[in-house]
């Protein structure tokens, strides 16, 4: 049996900068095992082919819930601002697995996980940018320090036609 052509490819569209307030809100343990985390973000920018603007200051937050594990399950809000003015609303949802002691690779001085990958949801009003609520969208993470951010790459497949 031959393998099936996959008939999707992956289309760069944005990257975005998130910038983190130093406050971090962390309880648990939770029942069944694990915390709850809650960090606010300060800012950012955002760059691309598709979108260019910023991360709204101060109308968002990273709530993390770190398992027994070690996973930590990524639930993020934010509010966009794209260049021309239009407000956009993204939901991430995705996964965080630190890196084994010893495994992980250093990026701008910063320890990366070992898999850092989210699949974001949007709010966005009709106009030039509402193909962002109709477009399965995927990214992948990396953090850096120095200050505190994470940088989030997004692509959206788009589907190969014969």
């Amino acid at each position: 049996m031959t393998e099936p052509q996959v008939p999707a490819h992956l289309e760069f569209v944005f990257e975005m900068r998130v910038e983190f307030r130093p406050e971090r809100c962390i309880f648990g343990p939770l029942p069944g095992g694990g915390s709850q985390g809650y960090t606010p973000c300060s800012g950012g920018t955002i760059y691309g082919p598709r979108l260019s603007g910023k991360v709204v200051p101060d109308s968002g937050a990273d709530y993390a819930k770190v398992r027994g594990d070690g996973t930590i399950i990524i639930n993020s809000h934010y509010l966009l601002e794209a260049d021309d003015g239009t407000k956009i609303y993204i939901n991430n949802n995705g996964y965080l697995v630190p890196a084994k002691p010893g495994e992980g690779r250093i990026d701008h001085g910063t320890p990366q996980p070992a898999y850092f990958c989210f699949s974001p949801t949007f709010i966005v009003p009709e106009g030039p940018h509402d193909w962002m609520s109709r477009t399965l969208i995927i990214g992948t993470g990396s953090r850096r320090s120095g200050p505190d951010h994470s940088i989030f790459t997004y692509y959206a497949v788009k589907q190969t036609l014969d």
